[in-house]
């Protein structure tokens, strides 16, 4: 399985403060009150995104994620779905792809469109339903598949 950026490092600035936790998964935000569901990844806007294995790819829109795809994939005999969001844009939607494909560019979008150029970010998911309500229900921690290297990057 492959990583949804070349360069894995979560985004170590939250609203101008040091804070590289809040940009992971769980209940990691606002003294532990407030749940975060996935990992924000750094990244400048046009960064290169991939599929992390191979599946069926979706697009969308939605005021809080902005510009977003969804890969439906098998991993230990469930069905998960990779999500990936505030991209600048897709490069397909609608189709299956191999692990590996380029399949969007980072970017500013949803409610990452007011934060701070530095914070930049790909917002990433793993969900065990395609449409989750907001909290943690229906994600998992993406280091459960990914492995949790990430957490110990700098960048």
């Amino acid at each position: 399985m492959r990583k949804p950026l070349n360069n894995m490092n979560l985004r170590q600035l939250q609203y101008g403060k040091y804070d590289p936790g809040s940009n992971s998964f769980g209940m990691v935000r606002r003294n532990h009150k407030r749940a975060h569901q996935g990992w924000d990844l750094a990244s400048p806007p046009g960064t290169p995104v991939y599929a992390i294995t191979g599946g069926e790819l979706t697009a969308g829109h939605s005021s809080s994620y902005g510009n977003w795809v969804s890969l439906k994939f098998r991993h230990h005999g469930h069905v998960r779905y990779a999500f990936y969001g505030h991209l600048q844009s897709a490069v397909g939607g609608n189709c299956s792809v191999p692990e590996g494909t380029l399949i969007g560019f980072t970017g500013r979008t949803g409610n990452a469109s007011k934060i701070p150029h530095a914070e930049s970010h790909l917002h990433f998911e793993i969900r065990t339903v395609e449409h989750p309500a907001h909290g943690l229900h229906g994600r998992v921690d993406p280091g459960e598949i990914l492995g949790y290297e990430t957490y110990s990057c700098s960048p």
